[in-house]
This record gives C-alpha cells, structure tokens and sequence, in this order.
C-alpha cells in the first residue's frame, strides 16, 4: 500500500491488508516450492541420473556448501563492517543476529530456485543429463 494510502485508511484496515499481503505472499512461495519439488520427480529427469545417483548426492552437497560459504562471505563481513560504524553497543548486530540474518537468507529462495529451473529446462523437459542432475539436485536441495 502506497505510503499516502497508509495513513489514510483505519487501523483495521491496515491490519486487515498487511495480513493479507503476508497471506499472498506466503501462499505464492509455497506454489513455487510445489512446483520444483513436484516437477523434480519427473521420472525422465531421475532416468539421466539413475546410472550414478552418487553424483546427484554429491553436486548436491558440493551446491548446498557453496552456498552456505557465499551466504556467510556477505553477512558476516557486512555486518562487521556495520558495526564499525555504530557508537552505541545497543545499535551492533551481535554475533548470533549475524547468524540468524545468515541462516534465515538460506532459507529463503523460492525465486531463485524457480529462475535456476527455468536455465536448466526448456518447456518443462531436458534431453541432457547434467541439466538432469541439476534439476533432481534441487530437488534434494528444497
């Protein structure tokens, strides 16, 4: 709601359109995650992959390492950097608010993961067996 708009309306109504933005949100993020997990089941997508699903294991793990690592090159350097300048101890993010900003990111990525599908099929199918191994390598990732 636009900023003009907030302050004009009741505060019932605020309530009321903040819950249900939340809701539509919530409920968008939760198809997206249906859709990959379900469409990673695809049995054409695990044939590529059944020769060795070691690999599929191991990309995986190799994927979910890389992103933890990335994740917390950003947070916690940034919010070091961030503490550098706040006076008041009050205002630093403390060690276990670094944390939380780090694993909640990780948690987060409904988009992202739908964006990563998208690159790894055309129309749904994949012919190829590494894009295989990708989209069944998200699937053990959600």
């Amino acid at each position: 709601m636009s900023h003009y708009t907030w302050h004009n309306v009741t505060e019932s109504s605020r309530i009321t359109t903040k819950h249900a933005f939340a809701t539509l949100s919530f409920v968008a993020e939760i198809f997206i995650f249906l859709y990959v997990g379900m469409d990673a089941l695809d049995i054409e997508k695990w044939k590529f992959v059944s020769d060795s699903p070691g690999t599929s294991i191991a990309v995986s793990s190799i994927l979910l390492g890389l992103v933890m690592v990335g994740r917390a090159a950003f947070v916690f350097p940034l919010s070091f950097l961030s503490n550098l300048s706040k006076k008041s101890p009050n205002e630093k993010i403390s060690f276990r608010q670094q944390f939380i900003i780090w694993w909640a990111g990780l948690m987060r990525g409904a988009v992202s993961m739908a964006l990563a599908y998208n690159k790894f099929t055309s129309a749904g199918h994949t012919n190829l067996r590494a894009n295989a191994i990708m989209i069944t390598t998200q699937w053990c990732l959600v």
